[in-house]
């Protein structure tokens, strides 16, 4: 799979960039249409593109029979069902199968599921789109290679984020006049080497430790278990804004601004406000399509909290097949209700607030990395018992999927993140700051960044290949 982290893909990459500015104004919409469904095909097949072709012609088309009807509900309720049906298809079919074995013989019963990559994104993109122009929020664009760009563009088809067409138009009607700028393309490569650090040296090498960790939870207990919750929480977290800040860096060297779908999610004093920096793309999409059309807070505390846990039920289905999502979405829902019946009545100091919520969504990720169920419920109860003997060693410790010479690397590694994260934090800009340093000390952490990306990330010795953990929901 040529994924991001591939070295074929950086080579892909640089020779994108350098023809992007070399054709004719005129034909970088199309050209780089084109190459995103190359793009979708190498990652996914030919099916992929079969469906993606399809869902862009249906959404092309169904705008305009939309607009032009005079029975627009039936047209919206048909739409939704056709593409909730392909998500459903493409998603929860072999939960749906084994959910029948149950009840009737389903050995005889061979259902195939398709590679269709970006699926859920481009999904929920159009179902947005049609929604937006059934509401008369937006209008049905006569440009099908607008269309198809939105839907398809290789930078966000992985893992989104999840665009809405109106937006994007906007961005698509600036970039076929934008000029060569250096300052530009280097800013935006110096976005994708930081999203490189964060997936190649950070998470793939977590990795290794929880992996090792969540199938034999039943051999450890107590704080190596809690160790190993928040070395998830920091993988998940590293691998996916990893992924988002080499999908935004790629876009900001062409000149096109896609959305930034992290704003420092740890630092949150707040499930609710989590929610407001991480996924943005996603959780906002929730909230206008899913939350506010149930009702959002304007129909009594009751009602508010029963359409939070089911746009979460929903946010866990999107996610994923089995019960351990559902749980997952429901906890959020159930913590934010706890926040506002308990906690925002309680003075907190924020540091403690941010703690606290780090520490809940911390707790629902076991459900979202468990295997199953009973993977989870294992986790947790030896995660909650502390014996007073058999505890690790440190000679167990660095046997447990990575030595020390690489935990080094990786506590150090984190340790320049979270610094970095702090200084942006405060509002201060790394890129900036970093242009504001004489000529020769930057060129120096130019070459300084590449050296550490080949030495501890795509050279190290923990190297592997892997996709982006959001790449699968």
């Amino acid at each position: 799979m040529l994924s991001f982290n591939t070295p074929q893909f950086v080579s892909l990459l640089i020779v994108f960039i350098i023809c992007w500015y070399i054709i004719p104004h005129a034909f970088r919409k199309p050209a780089l249409t084109l190459f995103s469904f190359y793009y979708a095909c190498l990652l996914g097949g030919v099916w992929t593109i079969i469906i993606l072709s399809a869902v862009t012609i249906l959404t092309f088309s169904w705008a305009f029979i939309l607009e032009k009807s005079s029975n627009k509900k039936l047209l919206l309720t048909l739409f939704l069902s056709i593409l909730i049906l392909l998500l459903i298809y493409g998603k929860q079919t072999a939960a749906l199968t084994g959910l029948l074995s149950g009840f009737i013989n389903t050995e005889n019963i061979s259902l195939t599921v398709v590679n269709m990559v970006g699926l859920s994104y481009y999904v929920l993109s159009a179902i947005s789109y049609i929604v937006d122009v059934y509401r008369g929020k937006d209008s049905p664009d006569k440009n099908f290679i607008d269309i198809a760009l939105w839907l398809s563009l290789f930078t966000k088809i992985i893992a989104g984020p999840i665009e809405r067409h109106d937006r994007f138009k906007q961005q698509l009607d600036r970039i076929s006049d934008s000029k060569f700028d250096f300052e530009r393309i280097k800013r935006g490569l110096l976005i994708c080497a930081r999203g490189y650090f964060y997936k190649l040296v950070i998470a793939d090498r977590i990795v290794y430790f929880v992996d090792n960790m969540f199938p034999n939870a039943a051999d450890y207990h107590g704080f190596i278990l809690v160790f190993t919750m928040i070395a998830y929480s920091l993988q998940i977290y590293f691998d996916f804004a990893g992924y988002s800040l080499i999908a935004y860096g790629i876009s900001y060297a062409i000149d096109l601004r896609i959305t930034n779908n992290f704003e420092l999610p740890y630092f949150s004093a707040s499930i609710r406000e989590f929610w407001k920096r991480w996924h943005i793309s996603l959780s906002s999409w929730l909230r206008d399509y899913i939350y506010i059309p149930l009702g959002g807070s304007r129909k009594g505390k009751i009602r508010q909290y029963l359409n939070l846990f089911i746009t979460f039920i929903v946010s866990g289905i999107w996610h994923g097949s089995g019960v351990t999502f559902l749980i997952w979405g429901g906890l959020h829902a159930a913590f934010q209700t706890f926040e506002q019946l308990i906690l925002d009545k309680i003075k907190l100091p924020k540091f403690v607030r941010i703690i606290i919520t780090f520490f809940a969504v911390s707790f629902a990720w076991i459900f979202f990395r468990a295997e199953s169920f009973q993977n989870a419920k294992m986790f947790i109860k030896r995660m909650l018992t502390f014996p007073s003997s058999n505890m690790v060693s440190w000679e167990e410790f660095f046997n447990l999927g990575l030595g020390i010479k690489d935990w080094i690397v990786l506590v150090i590694s984190i340790g320049i993140a979270l610094i970095a994260e702090m200084i942006q934090y405060n509002g201060v800009s790394l890129y900036d700051s970093l242009q504001n340093k004489n000529v020769v000390i930057r060129w120096i952490c130019y070459y300084l960044i590449i050296v550490l990306l080949v030495i501890f990330g795509i050279y190290g010795i923990t190297f592997d290949v892997s996709n982006f953990i959001y790449s699968s929901f």
